[in-house]
Parts: C-alpha cells; structure tokens; sequence
C-alpha cells in the first residue's frame, strides 16, 4: 500500500520553518547543522561525514521544478541512496569550509567514470552531460568540501564513490509505504551506525555515516558508533515514509482507470 502524504505545510509550520532557517543562517545543500569555517579553526578536521540521499524524496521536494533526472530518474535510484557528499569534519561539531580557490576539474569525470558518477552520485537537476550546469552539483561539493581534505581530486571523489554505503532491502520492500524506524536502523547496523534526515521527521531525505580518518587523509571504515554530534541531527520520527518518484505514481494512477 502506497503512503499517502499532504504536499502542502500549515501557514504556522512554515513560517517556524523560515524563521528557524533565517536564524541558522544555513543554506539546504550546507551538509552539516552548524559549524565554523576555515577561517576561524584551520582546515584540520578528525573524520568524515558520508551522506547519501534519496531521490524520490528530493525529487518530491523539488516537483515544481521538473528536473530532467526527476522525470526519468535510473531504475536503482528508487532502492538504493546515492551519494551527496563526503564532508570533512571536527569531533566538536565544526568542519573546514572552502578551504582554498581549486576549481573543479571536469576531467575527474571521465578518469573516474562518467557511468560511476551518473549512478552513485548523480546530478538529477542536470542529467545529461550536454546541459547548462551539468557539473555544479560536484564542482560545489569540491569547493567547499574536498578542498578541506588535504586530498587531490581523483582521491577525493574516488573515495566516496568507492565508501558509499550499500541501502537495505528493506527500503526496496518498502519503496512507496511506510517503514519502522528502529527496523530501518538495524538494517544499517544498529542505533548509532546513522545518522537519519526525514524531511518533516517523517519522509526519508538523507542517511549520514561516519569514516575514518587515515593519516593520509583519505576516508577509512566505518565509525561505529558516530559520534554524538552527528547523531544529534538525526530528526526522523519513529514512523518513517519512503517516497515514491512521481513516475510510479502515475503509472499506479493509471493502471487503476
């Protein structure tokens, strides 16, 4: 059974919502709830942040837009999250920002694998490599989160392409309707292995994990148990929903005419 969801906000949800984002000062895509720059506390940071977004739910989120990625998103985007960003971080709660003026470097893409990043890390906002701002999405997550890493480029995002974090199948068995919680969080390992953003405390957004820091700077295993200041963002309610691309949606809609 597919999971029902209200697309609108209450007047005096959003306007809590505005006021608390005004006051934080912290843009949607920031990666982190708080924290300082490297202007203040120096380029060193103690681990990593991975996190890892669900697409249907961003998707949902931006439907007004009609993101060509959106609109005919891969098949394994509906049960696997794929990557948004792999965030140096402090133990206090702080990370490093746009640690110098490095420009993204295209090339990346294609010594990489342009499939590999098409799968696990898309643009969804541009999804051919022929369209206007194809490579914004990589190029802001080099600027103001590799360049901190101390790591070239290729490191960089080969790194997290290669740590990313495989989804459970229950998110697959679930696609569309609700799931437990505390069951979404044995599936990766137990209370204290994630980090869950849901948007509202309900809706899956995000899954942050923790990795190692090794002495060359590159991203380890896994942290288990995050430390507390990531864990503290987790804000999903005991009830969680997995969205549905708007594709299956309609099909759904139409089958049953």
């Amino acid at each position: 059974m597919t999971a029902e969801r209200d697309s609108s906000y209450p007047p005096l949800l959003v306007a809590f919502l505005c006021a608390t984002v005004a006051d934080l000062d912290v843009p949607y895509d920031s990666g982190n709830n708080g924290g300082q720059s490297k202007q203040s506390l120096g380029a060193a940071f103690d681990f990593y942040v991975l996190a890892m977004s669900y697409q249907p739910e961003f998707c949902f989120e931006h439907r007004s837009e009609h993101f060509e990625g959106c609109r005919d998103p891969l098949e394994e985007w509906k049960y696997s999250l794929t990557i948004h960003g792999l965030w140096p971080q402090r133990d206090d709660g702080t990370w490093p920002s746009s640690c110098t003026d490095e420009p993204f470097d295209e090339e990346v893409l294609d010594d990489i694998g342009f499939e590999k990043f098409a799968r696990l890390w898309p643009n969804v906002k541009a999804d051919r490599r022929d369209e206007p701002g194809y490579t914004d999405f990589w190029a802001h997550e080099w600027s103001k989160h590799g360049t901190c890493s101390g790591l070239d480029q290729s490191t960089y995002f080969g790194t997290a392409l290669d740590r990313a974090v495989p989804t459970p199948y229950l998110v697959k068995e679930r696609y569309g309707a609700k799931i437990a919680k505390v069951d979404l969080l044995e599936s990766y390992g137990g209370i204290g292995s994630v980090s869950l953003i849901c948007e509202r405390g309900h809706y899956l957004r995000e899954a942050r994990f923790c990795l190692q820091k090794h002495f060359n700077n590159t991203a380890g295993e896994r942290m288990l148990p995050c430390p507390g200041t990531v864990l503290s963002e987790d804000n999903c309610m005991d009830e969680i929903f997995i969205a549905k691309f708007d594709l299956d949606i309609m099909k759904e809609t139409h089958s049953s005419v």
